[in-house]
């Protein structure tokens, strides 16, 4: 039995039908050719007028008819009823107030539509009627990509001039392609991470979303949401073709450069792409030259430190050794040792995988494996150019490690890296490689291995009262000789509410002296070199120089706490404020937590009437008095579900609170609720600006502002 077709505006035909010369005939021919709208079939055939048909339905449905454009829709109404919901019911939100949703459909009874919507927005739906071919193209209008990436465009800060530069030096891009809005998408994005000085651009794919990641001082930052349909569409094809990267292909990774002049800044891009489940992850390497020019002297070295450093450099042949995990800034420490030691007099030759900086008045060699340019290859042919110093990318081999010692030991300065994790280990590391022993005591200078810590922000920090300080932390101190005049970071408009700006090294020291050499040659376990080294003052320790750090001010115990390499100096437990409404870990089979809500506001009678209205719906509340408070304790942890926050407050108000939350901390998916006390449609423009996700008018009521906050952490996904 063959299904009958049914028109996707079905339900209009109950008050059609009585309509003047619809007959059921006409309704079965336009049935059996299979129409998609029994509506606008009816009017192109001339049975009725859209002003009948419109007639007819308000009077069945009692509501009024809307002639729908796009520009009728309001964006904050757009904004609290995902894509999704609108197509999945054909529906416009138009116009939001303190107690309804207007919203255009083809179908003013379909029940189950206004249930959902109301779930959604906290507020009665009150349809109206619009024609189904308005309603599709108004869809297609609002969720177009130029539209959503117009959109995006006049929220987030205008870019910087970017041109894409060619291998000559030409600019590459053709002309036609400049107006176009996902160029200038993806021009904000790198501009936006360039004026931060981030070291990396992540975009990555969920299936409610996108999200655009900056690396900060080591840390990643949310700066952008995107939809899942644009970000992994428009904006990773401009990004494969910036990078000349196969668009077609999305099954495979690929990795691929370029390079842009940003302003007068020629900065090069090092793009990797990865599939994943819901679309291509792109990582974007910034290779800023800034960083290829950091003065050793600005490195961040105890003068102990740096004056051990001299002398080896200094030095006609050896080998300086840098190890440290990925990201620690052993090639910065490299290229910075570079700068200071080339002269007119002297050849410096580096060997590289890859070049990432490119270094005046040094000969640079690229490592390429597949055309047997491998590191001990290039070595071997440089050692023939008659160099004074060489710089090896990265020392991975055997036969790469016998070169560097051989060349070392032969009239050389030798520069190189090492994963390890300390200095000893590489000592344990190189003969694990198969380098002779022999080899390696006469042609070692000294080893470090290094470590990044945020460095605090010179502005805003402030000092730590001594009976705060941790008894271990003291003692150790004390024991070093070091001052107990610690800092701990606060957050300011400088550093963006961070507390931090830039980071600093923090470098454990070995330097390989006779004692060591004989230790060395002796094959003695890498922990008897340690102890022995430390008793003869050979070896200065991270933990250290972590505490040097802590006590200069440069940093603070929450950055240098993970090595602290003494049992008297481990930090004791320090609760804080926050401790006290932070969550324990919960045990397996227990329930799952309650939502955690925030209220932020200096009346403190407004916060007891929230807090009450939040712990009655079951919901745990938290409090702050005004937005520096509130995004303190966020920045502590952890984030609350959901915050409500008074537009006007002290100190900080709701605009730069939810700046904060959503620049500074990264917090994008926190649903943000705006208290104010404006009936007026400018308070919905209001919190539309400040990022808010939705509002409420003081005084409130309870039932009301609970239907806001259970709406808006439905649409978060933390409550089903």
């Amino acid at each position: 039995m063959t299904t009958s077709w049914r028109f996707k505006d079905e339900g209009l035909l109950r008050c059609l039908a009585g309509l003047d010369g619809v007959t059921p005939q006409q309704v079965a021919k336009f049935r059996n050719e299979r129409r998609k709208y029994l509506s606008h079939s009816l009017i192109e055939a001339g049975t009725v007028t859209q002003e009948r048909l419109v007639g007819a339905v308000e009077a069945a449905y009692r509501c009024r008819y809307v002639p729908l454009s796009a520009d009728r829709a309001e964006k904050f109404a757009l904004s609290l009823v995902p894509e999704r919901i609108c197509r999945k019911y054909d529906l416009v939100p138009l116009r939001l107030t303190e107690s309804e949703m207007l919203v255009a459909t083809y179908d003013p009874a379909d029940l189950n539509a206004q249930a959902d919507v109301e779930a959604l927005t906290g507020r009665r739906v009150r349809p109206q009627f619009s024609l189904p071919l308005e309603i599709e193209s108004c869809l297609d209008q609002l969720y177009s990509s130029d539209k959503v990436i117009f959109d995006l465009l006049s929220r987030v800060e205008a870019p910087d001039d970017i041109m894409v530069v060619g291998g000559t030096g030409g600019e590459a891009p053709p002309a036609d392609a400049v107006s176009s809005p996902v160029i200038t998408l993806v021009n904000s994005i790198i501009s936006q991470a360039y004026r931060k000085r981030s070291s990396d651009i992540h975009i990555e794919h969920e299936e409610q979303g996108s999200h655009v990641r900056i690396r900060i001082d080591g840390e990643l930052r949310n700066i952008m949401k995107l939809p899942r349909y644009v970000a992994a569409g428009p904006v990773v094809s401009r990004i494969k073709i910036m990078s000349e990267l196969d668009v077609s292909n999305h099954m495979r990774p690929q990795d691929g450069r370029t390079k842009v002049r940003i302003g007068p800044a020629e900065v090069g891009l090092r793009v990797s792409t990865l599939p994943t489940a819901y679309g291509e992850k792109v990582v974007i390497r910034i290779l800023d030259q800034r960083a290829a020019e950091v003065p050793f002297e600005k490195l961040g070295f105890a003068p102990e430190v740096a004056a051990a450093l001299d002398r080896c450099v200094s030095a006609h042949q050896g080998i300086l050794l840098v190890t440290g995990p990925t990201g620690s800034g052993k090639t910065t420490t490299l290229y910075s040792v570079l700068n200071k030691v080339k002269q007119e007099t002297s050849n410096v030759v580096t060997a590289e995988d890859p070049i990432e900086y490119k270094l005046a008045g040094i000969n640079q060699v690229q490592v390429n494996e597949r055309q047997g340019l491998s590191f001990a290859s290039v070595l071997r042919s440089v050692l023939r150019q008659d160099p004074d110093i060489i710089m090896v990318g990265e020392i991975r081999d055997r036969e790469t490690a016998d070169m560097a010692f051989q060349a070392a030991m032969t009239g050389h300065l030798v520069l190189s890296t090492l994963h390890t994790n300390d200095t000893v280990s590489a000592i344990s590391r190189l003969a694990d490689m198969g380098v002779d022993r022999f080899k390696i005591s006469p042609g070692l200078l000294a080893v470090t291995a290094q470590r990044l810590v945020r460095r605090l922000c010179p502005q805003c920090r402030r000092p730590v009262p001594p009976e705060e300080l941790p008894a271990g932390v003291a003692r150790e101190l004390a024991r070093h000789g070091f001052g107990a005049a610690c800092y701990r970071a606060a957050g300011c408009k400088a550093c963006e509410g961070s507390g931090y700006s830039g980071r600093t090294s923090i470098v454990e020291l070995l330097l390989v002296d006779a004692k060591v050499k004989e230790h060395i040659n002796s094959g003695v376990p890498a922990e008897t070199i340690k102890a022995r080294a430390l008793a003869s003052g050979s070896l200065r320790t991270i933990g250290k120089d972590a505490l040097w750090h802590l006590s200069t001010g440069e940093t603070d115990l929450k950055e240098i706490e993970p090595y602290l390499d003494a049992p008297g100096a481990e930090p004791e437990a320090d609760p804080g404020p926050e401790a006290a409404s932070a969550p324990s870990p919960r045990p397996a089979g227990a329930p799952a937590r309650r939502p955690r809500v925030m209220v932020a506001d200096d009346d403190a009678i407004m916060r007891m009437l929230m807090r009450k209205a939040i712990e009655s719906a079951g919901y745990e509340a938290l409090e702050a008095a005004d937005g520096e408070e509130a995004i303190t304790r966020i920045a502590a942890g952890p984030a609350p579900d959901l915050l409500v926050a008074d537009i006007n407050m002290p100190r900080l108000d709701g605009l730069g609170l939810v700046k904060g939350v959503r620049g500074t901390l990264g917090l994008l998916d926190l649903p943000v609720i705006m208290l104010t006390s404006e009936s007026s449609d400018r308070s919905q423009e209001l919190a539309f600006q400040l990022g808010a996700d939705d509002y409420v008018i003081k005084p409130f009521k309870g039932p009301l502002v609970m239907a806001r906050i259970t709406a808006a952490l439905r649409r978060a996904g933390r409550v089903k």
